[in-house]
């Protein structure tokens, strides 16, 4: 039998006594009478007895209790993990139609392992005509050259992303035939492919962004429901599925708006949006027919290898005919809880052998019965592949196109050892938010909304804690990006690491006070230095000491003094000496002194400096 852990039980109560009263002379020196009636004595052979009691089970314990003991952690078994990924046309499609869910999707010159569309899709002829953007200010953005090459990374909703930005998506047919043709398949889903500049795809969705998206066929506006997204809300590469069964009428032309009623956590970034982008899943649907034998715990074993399914679900479902009519039974823990007329089964997910009863714990299905079966299957880990694999779809001529990142997700039966680890990880990582350190980890953890830094302010000194638990949070910057934390960004780190505190803990998420100012310098070069590579170094050398987020940094609440600026300014590459330089706050008035807020930092506005750099030698 497979043990928790190879050679558990190898001490026995006397190893495990003289382990402890090897260790009384170093612990409890006064500690010297180790005769058999002394109160402590007893107590350690207590202790001895109970520690060889507990190894003796953990190491004999069944898969059942194994199982058991990974519940209580919220840790269930589940079956092979499909891989998932995108495919993106090479070309634009010709003519419309229809991909059914589950047609074979394959990489060029290989069969396996094979991939399954996991939507039904419509395929549209269409070219995008437009891709701009209306914000609420009234201004308009146009993407249409920035998606069209995929780069360089474009905001789709403007800068500010809030609910009153519009995304226009004008959609013409690229041939002769109609973009949505009379006679298509009205179930079918138009799905359109989002490669997102930022986010990590497959994160958690919690603070997602709920779309709202129309389609607009000459003067009629039809609701596109979004069956599903992947993207959550454009902030993640992805893809996006609506339903076109609200429109009835044949076009040649479509626009697609978009915008989100609740606003954004944070303003989508993306390299490219396109129509017809096919989303596969490494999982096949099977449906098995085998023959009952009316013979006491009747079992038989699953055909195709791989079974997949999710935690805490059920892997197979499992009817017999009854007469004309499939009657469903039900899988249980076992059979010897239940009675001699109990539709039900047991199934080993790991051996995927199916058990019936034996006339006393459970029916014995009729003689030549059919068992019908149905259930998911996977590859697994093998599912997953590198990207940009040429792909061909089953029912298409030549190759459809390639996937621009790579298969993942895929992931072999847990075993014990899988459901052992699994476990540890949610002590380690889903566990209550404590101690200020599990805060900070937390926030940073959120990749979705691009965390750059965290930190918990604890109150000033004297004054009285009041259980509300205030966090710094700091979105992550490129280059010259100032402030970044909107309020809807702020309340959606809150929401994402509420459910986390502690009861009767209160977390309130701030952005920290930001005190602007700008810099005035006149510097001289180093005799044969280029004054505008000199100022370049010295742009880079206060951007990376005034950072506000990275490995380098500011300090929260630290204050800066012209000595400070000069100095940084001094050690530039470059510079000869600094012959001037005035600190200019954001009022305008000169100081010699910044001071900042213990929850602030320093914000230099770099742009608006002025640094006179003179050529080496000059008067």
């Amino acid at each position: 039998m497979t043990q928790l852990a190879p050679n558990l039980f190898e001490r026995r109560y006397g190893d495990l006594l003289q382990m402890g009263l090897a260790k009384l002379p170093s612990l409890a020196p006064a500690w010297t009478d180790y005769n058999a009636h002394d109160p402590g004595i007893t107590l350690m052979e207590l202790l001895a007895f109970v520690a060889e009691a507990q190894l003796y089970s953990l190491a004999r314990s069944r898969r059942d209790e194994r199982d058991a003991y990974a519940a209580l952690m919220g840790v269930m078994p589940e079956g092979a993990v499909p891989a998932r990924g995108t495919i993106w046309p090479d070309d634009t499609i010709r003519a419309s139609q229809v991909v059914e869910r589950d047609a074979a999707v394959h990489p060029d010159n290989s069969d396996t392992p094979a991939f399954y569309c996991s939507q039904r899709m419509l395929w549209v002829p269409a070219r995008i005509a437009s891709l701009t953007a209306r914000l609420a200010s009234g201004r308009v953005l146009n993407h249409t050259g920035a998606n069209q090459r995929g780069g360089p990374a474009f905001e789709p909703f403007g800068p500010d992303a809030g609910a009153g930005d519009v995304l226009r998506l004008e959609l013409a047919a690229s041939g002769k035939s109609a973009l949505l043709p009379a006679d298509r398949a009205k179930d079918a889903r138009l799905i359109l492919g989002v490669r997102a500049a930022s986010g990590i795809a497959g994160a958690d969705c919690a603070s997602r962004a709920v779309l709202a998206v129309e389609g607009v066929i000459g003067t009629t506006r039809y609701d596109l429901p979004v069956v599903e997204d992947t993207t959550c809300g454009f902030l993640q590469s992805g893809t996006i599925a609506l339903d076109l069964s609200a429109i009835d009428e044949a076009a040649d032309a479509m626009t697609l708006t978009f915008r989100a009623p609740r606003g954004f956590p944070r303003a989508p970034k993306l390299d490219k949006l396109l129509p017809n982008v096919l989303p596969v899943t490494q999982s096949l649907a099977v449906v098995e027919i085998h023959k009952a034998v009316a013979v006491p715990d009747f079992a038989f074993d699953l055909e195709t290898p791989g079974l997949s399914f999710e935690p805490g679900s059920d892997p197979l479902k499992l009817e017999i005919a009854e007469g004309i009519e499939f009657v469903a039974w039900k899988k249980v823990p076992k059979l010897s809880e239940c009675g001699p007329d109990d539709r039900v089964y047991v199934l080993d997910p790991v051996a995927a052998h199916v058990t019936f009863g034996n006339g006393v714990n459970g029916r014995i299905p009729p003689q030549d019965a059919d068992i019908r079966v149905a259930y998911a299957a996977s590859n697994g880990a093998a599912g997953n592949m590198a990207r940009n694999r040429k792909w061909a779809v089953h029912g298409m001529t030549g190759l459809f196109g390639v996937n621009p990142d790579a298969m993942t997700g895929g992931r072999d039966p847990s075993a014990w050892l899988q459901q052992r680890r699994d476990a540890r990880l949610k002590l380690d990582e889903a566990h209550a938010l404590i101690s200020d350190a599990d805060i900070e980890d937390a926030a940073l953890a959120l990749g979705l909304l691009e965390v750059g830094r965290a930190a918990v302010v604890k109150p000033p000194t004297g004054q009285v804690a009041t259980g509300t638990v205030r966090l710094i949070a700091m979105r992550k910057r490129g280059d010259g990006e100032q402030a970044l934390e909107t309020p809807a960004w702020l309340a959606a780190v809150g929401q994402a690491l509420g459910p986390r505190m502690p009861l009767g803990a209160r977390l309130a998420v701030v952005a920290p006070r930001y005190v602007g100012f700008t810099v005035r310098a006149q510097v001289q070069a180093d005799k044969g230095r280029d004054p505008i590579a000199v100022e370049a170094a010295i742009r880079s050398a206060l951007a990376e000491r005034l950072a506000l987020v990275g490995a380098s940094a500011r300090p929260f609440g630290l204050s800066v003094s012209a000595r400070d600026l000069a100095a940084w300014i001094q050690a530039a590459d470059g510079v000869a000496r600094v012959t001037g330089l005035q600190l200019v706050p954001a009022d305008g008035t000169q100081a010699s002194d910044l001071a900042v807020p213990r929850d602030g930092l320093p914000s230099i506005d770099l742009a608006n400096s002025r640094l006179d750099v003179q050529r080496g030698g000059a008067r």
